[in-house]
């Protein structure tokens, strides 16, 4: 039943595409301009105004102006009986579902994760579908065209799947095509698009131009409500790399459907908090970008392709490269250098912080929990710092020791403050006594602190990785309740009371605005790390609970050398 299915499908679109040539070759030019078909109500409520969304947008978004010609884009319906078919092909690197409805991906799972990304329901109201759409007009790429729900007609070959559809664009026959491309072994594949003018006269599309796109949303499946996990556009214009956030920002006005730039365009796609799909335009460059800027859908971003006229006879053909996998520059590279730039991560800070993986993941080798492995990590930064650290503590020590005199100056000194200063300085260096040295320690953690934070927020290795008990996965805060909203998650806890301790184990007596300031430390760090991920809080915690057991030592040991007869 199933071949006798298709063998219908197939005569039935023969059959409706030769009765509409037909017709069009012997009525259209006889016709009353009143009389040509209409589109379908669905159809011209999308086209009602072409190019509106734009002129909602912020001043600087404008993007290819747009005639007041409405484009048409009238589908032959689908054979009745039909229903959408799945075909599945895998390369090893990719297990890819597509479906005859668009003609588009349903699943797209990741096979070196086992992750699947394409996630059809959230809170965006988007399809999640990779859909590699071709709208005629802005109102289509905000609400979709017939397209992207008719059943298809599709050929498969290897490696290879052929879409093909059949419709109408200002009155004229039209076949297209969707052609997918799988490479087995490799991190993309290809999509071309074909449009074949089959009427007697050049097809004009009324705003010269088609604007292309991969999908609307990226998975993996999250929990989207978290500030971490979020989606956005993106795309690289003029040779730089933008990820609007929706609304524009803070400060923009900018509240239209869409948002629009011009500028040669050299790839669109969605990124997620883990991956990215990439379209790469191949052998052509787009005149701008265009994406879903509504608060409740989704993270759609096209590319306007430059297009005039399709003479008839003829097909115009655009092939793009696709990139769908994980963050990670070596991958996009081999595909594109262009694509590097959408891991979207600090060139100065990318060496460290793949020193910081390797380590990790070295140690994990061991250990087998990425929560044990932060802790050994922490110690081994510790032990390198060792040196330097000891420096800081007993000058840190020394002064605290140097507090009495201290007060003494103060004192005697009191209406003088110029005088104060002068005089605790000449002693600091007498005593060869570095004021200053206390932050050092923290500040060379600093760029590991970075490192560590983008590790966690952008590898996939990292994610959903446990450590001990309420901590499940590392990647996020660890959030044991929410009272109204507010989490309530420990170890930024336990890591502001290490904090405090440790601030007065090594904040000098007396009453300055230094010394209240770093008391008031401990408050700044609680909210700094409070919807930090728990794995970055793990680490500061360590380097404060490894501080405070070696100042104790320095303590211990300064007291003995005040016992000792030599000293």
């Amino acid at each position: 039943m199933e071949k006798k299915d298709i063998l219908r499908a197939v005569v039935a679109i023969v059959l409706s595409l030769a009765v509409w040539v037909g017709w069009m070759y012997f009525f259209k030019d006889h016709m009353p301009q009143e009389q040509k078909p209409q589109q379908p109500a669905a159809t011209d409520a999308a086209h009602k105004a072409p190019g509106d969304a734009s002129r909602q947008a912020a001043p600087h978004a404008t993007g290819p102006a747009t005639p007041a010609a409405r484009p048409h884009a009238v589908l032959a319906a689908a054979p009745a009986g039909v229903e959408a078919k799945d075909i599945e092909l895998k390369t090893g690197v990719y297990s890819v579902v597509f479906t005859t409805r668009g003609a588009a991906i349903k699943s797209f799972t990741y096979a070196a994760k086992k992750v699947e990304l394409v996630v059809p329901k959230s809170k965006y109201n988007a399809t999640g579908l990779f859909d590699f759409a071709l709208h005629i007009s802005e109102d289509e790429f905000l609400n979709g065209s017939a397209l992207d729900s008719m059943i298809w007609s599709h050929a498969v070959k290897e490696n290879t799947v052929v879409f093909s559809a059949t419709a109408t664009m200002q009155g004229l026959p039209v076949r297209i095509e969707k052609v997918y491309t799988l490479i087995p072994g490799k991190h993309h594949f290809t999509v071309e698009t074909r449009i074949a003018n089959l009427g007697r006269t050049p097809l004009p599309l009324p705003n010269k131009y088609l604007i292309m796109s991969p999908s609307d949303f990226m998975g993996p499946a999250l929990d989207f409500e978290n500030t971490y996990n979020q989606v956005n556009s993106m795309f690289q214009i003029n040779g730089g790399f933008e990820k609007p956030n929706k609304g524009g920002g803070f400060f923009s006005k900018n509240e239209g459907p869409t948002a629009v730039q011009k500028g040669a365009v050299t790839w669109v796609g969605v990124s997620s908090r883990y991956f990215l799909i990439v379209m790469l335009a191949n052998g052509f460059s787009g005149t701008g970008a265009i994406y879903d800027n509504r608060a409740d859908r989704g993270f759609r971003a096209g590319m306007y392709v430059p297009v005039d006229s399709i003479q008839p006879g003829t097909t115009l053909a655009r092939s793009f490269k696709v990139y769908v996998g994980e963050k990670n520059k070596d991958l996009l590279a081999e595909v594109d250098k262009s694509m590097v730039d959408a891991t979207d991560i600090s060139r100065w800070i990318e060496p460290i912080r793949d020193f910081l993986l390797w380590c990790l993941m070295k140690i994990n080798i061991l250990f087998g929990n990425f929560g044990w492995s932060l802790v050994v990590f922490s110690i081994v930064t510790k032990l390198i710092f060792l040196p330097l650290t000891m420096k800081s503590t007993e000058s840190m020590k020394k002064m605290q020791d140097l507090n009495p005199k201290i007060q003494e100056i103060r004192e005697k000194f009191k209406d003088k403050p110029d005088v104060v200063n002068k005089k605790i300085m000449e002693m600091y260096k007498k005593e060869k006594v570095n004021p200053l040295s206390g932050c050092l320690p923290l500040l060379l953690q600093m760029p590991f602190f970075f490192a560590l934070y983008s590790a966690l927020i952008n590898s996939v290795d990292l994610w959903q990785a446990p450590f001990v008990l309420w901590i499940t996965d590392l990647s996020l805060p660890d959030t044991v309740y929410a009272i109204s909203g507010f989490n309530i998650n420990i170890l930024p806890i336990f890591m502001t009371a290490t904090t405090y301790l440790q601030q007065r184990m090594t904040t000098t007596e007396g009453t300055s605005q230094q010394q209240k300031m770093m008391m008031f430390m401990p408050l700044i760090f609680i909210v700094i790390f409070w919807n930090m991920p728990s794995g970055l809080v793990l680490y500061w915690t360590m380097q404060n609970v490894l501080q405070i057991g070696h100042q104790l030592y320095i303590n211990k040991r300064g007291d003995k050398k005040k016992e000792s007869p030599s000293a």
